[in-house]
Order: C-alpha cells, then sequence, then structure tokens
C-alpha cells in the first residue's frame, strides 16, 4: 500500500495490498470517479506524472523489473 495511481489528475493511494493484477485505490478525496474512468499507473494525467522509477524506487527493486511484471492485461495507451 505505498504506491499511487492517477486518476483525473490526481494522485490516489493505492488501498491495501496489490493481488497478482489487481488492486484498490482510495479515491475518497478526488471528485467524480465512477466505474470505467482510466487510472493511470505509468505516465502523465494532468499536471502529474508517475514513473517507472518512482514505482521502482518505492519497491526497492530496478526499473526493469517494474515494467516486465505489468503484464499483458493492463490497456497500454501512448500518447
Amino acid at each position: 500500500g505505498v504506491g499511487e495511481v492517477l486518476i483525473h489528475g490526481k494522485r490516489a493511494p493505492i488501498a491495501g495490498r496489490i493481488c497478482m493484477d489487481q488492486l484498490s485505490i482510495d479515491v475518497t478525496d478526488i471528485q467524480g470517479v465512477k466505474a470505467g474512468d482510466v487510472v493511470t499507473l505509468i505516465g502523465s494525467d494532468g499536471e502529474q506524472t508517475i514513473s517507472a522509477y518512482e514505482w521502482a524506487q518505492k519497491c526497492e527493486t530496478l526499473t526493469n523489473e517494474i515494467l516486465s511484471r505489468l503484464g499483458e492485461r493492463p490497456e497500454r495507451v501512448i500518447k
């Protein structure tokens, strides 16, 4: 539960543990969140950015390990 994601241009903390390829986020402080909204794990949303390097630092590992563990299920959007 030390990571964050981006939703509606704001950081939302991960709530609890990540299980396989699923996680819960705390959107209490973000207005208007609904099912189907885009959540950014790595990249930018509004003025906020989360990098693979940031994830690696929080997980005490290498950037390549973070990227290789994403798997195939998350949709990738390259802008």
